[in-house]
């Protein structure tokens, strides 16, 4: 997807992934790296509620300082769409998502690019068509 700027958004980072990132592992920085030479980093809205939910007294000018390096993609009504009917299809075939992680899924979707997690049971593909995940292997 171009971004308002022209620029292409590479993938879109879930929040485990960013808070290794902020905690400083080296994966994650070399993880980072190697996505923002193939264009910008993303991340859900809901991200942005989980990173700022769990940010740590002391915390508050590097936290700011790395959501304001990433697009933060909105959730809007075609997001909230798609991801509730990605509960709805996954409870049909006998799977359970929370709401947090579909919101992120569909995010993904919207904007065609690969989601990049540790949590690899929390995105049950191929069940989810067309989301591509992909392991950030810091786990």
């Amino acid at each position: 997807m171009r971004w308002q700027e022209g620029l292409i958004i590479s993938c879109l980072v879930d929040t485990d992934v960013c808070i290794d990132y902020l905690r400083k592992r080296d994966y994650a920085r070399t993880l980072f790296l190697k996505w923002m030479d193939k264009g910008l980093l993303s991340i859900s809205a809901i991200t942005h509620l989980e990173i700022y939910a769990g940010m740590r007294q002391g915390e508050e000018s590097a936290t700011a300082g790395f959501l304001n390096n990433m697009v933060t993609l909105p959730v809007d009504e075609s997001v909230a769409c798609s991801a509730g009917n990605i509960i709805r299809d996954l409870k049909a075939k006998g799977f359970t998502m929370s709401p947090m992680d579909s919101i992120i899924a569909a995010s993904a979707l919207f904007t065609n690019v690969p989601l990049i997690t540790n949590n690899i049971d929390d995105y049950p593909v191929p069940e989810i068509s067309g989301l591509v995940v992909v392991k950030g292997t810091g786990k």
